[in-house]
């Protein structure tokens, strides 16, 4: 198969090609076998629609591809790790990476629930009933897309699922999570060998204008306690940091 030929499936033909079917979180994940090149792989859905951005296929799985056991034992897990239900995102997360997966989540998994039109897509590619009546369309910041009109409610919620995720997951709460999150983003920026590694980290929690003097942080409004936790962070990983 193609990767439009997989997401084309519905959840009815996924079904019938899978040969085992797991209830993750309020998911449905099929575990199929796609053919040669995807191979063994899992297929996700959520009230009747093919979320396949949240798919994982045995081919980014290198020589493990053909290893049925790891897979199903990888996909169960990692499943675990992205997908969420609505309670656990109005839930704090003490963990970093976790409140990162949940806000990806949101942005990407959940609005995939309805028919939608993304705005990064060119104007020829636009879905139909989105050039027909764009007009009355209701858009979603959080999924940066449109949805039909029948869809508002759908939009009110997701926007209040976001809000409440945000409500009660702000990274820089403390000390300790602040760390936690200035450490994560200073590996995901090479900060120890990045010349702009200040201001790419900051933005990732601040509006700050660029400086290139690692001044970006008295910017922020940030008090005493975030600003030492960022300090501190730094400072550690710099010294972990393999030349």
């Amino acid at each position: 198969m193609f990767i439009d030929e997989i997401r084309a499936l519905d959840e009815n033909a996924a079904k019938a090609m899978a040969k085992e079917a797991i209830e993750i979180k309020g998911h449905m994940v099929y575990l199929a076998d796609l053919g040669e090149y995807f191979g063994y792989s899992a297929l996700v859905f959520a009230d009747g629609r093919h979320i396949y951005h949240a798919n994982d296929y045995a081919l980014h799985h290198g020589s493990q591809k053909d290893d049925l056991e790891y897979l199903r034992k990888w996909y169960v897990e990692s499943m675990k790790q992205k997908l969420f239900t609505e309670e656990e995102l109005r839930t704090p997360s003490d963990d970093y990476a976790e409140r990162e997966a949940k806000e990806h989540y949101l942005h990407n998994y959940y609005p995939m629930k309805r028919e939608y039109q993304t705005i990064f897509c060119k104007p020829e590619e636009a879905k139909e009933w989105y050039k027909r009546d764009k007009e009355h369309a209701v858009y979603s910041e959080i999924a940066f897309a449109y949805f039909k009109p029948c869809d508002a409610m759908f939009v009110a919620h997701l926007n209040g699922l976001y809000e409440a995720f945000r409500a009660c997951n702000n990274p820089l709460r403390d000390y300790e999570h602040a760390k936690a999150a200035f450490e994560h983003e200073m590996w995901n920026h090479e900060y120890a060998i990045n010349w702009q590694g200040d201001w790419d980290v900051i933005s990732c929690f601040a509006k700050v204008a660029y400086k290139g003097d690692g001044t970006e942080i008295d910017q922020t409004g940030w008090t005493d306690e975030i600003k030492r936790a960022y300090r501190d962070a730094a400072s550690k990983v710099l010294k972990s940091w393999k030349y």
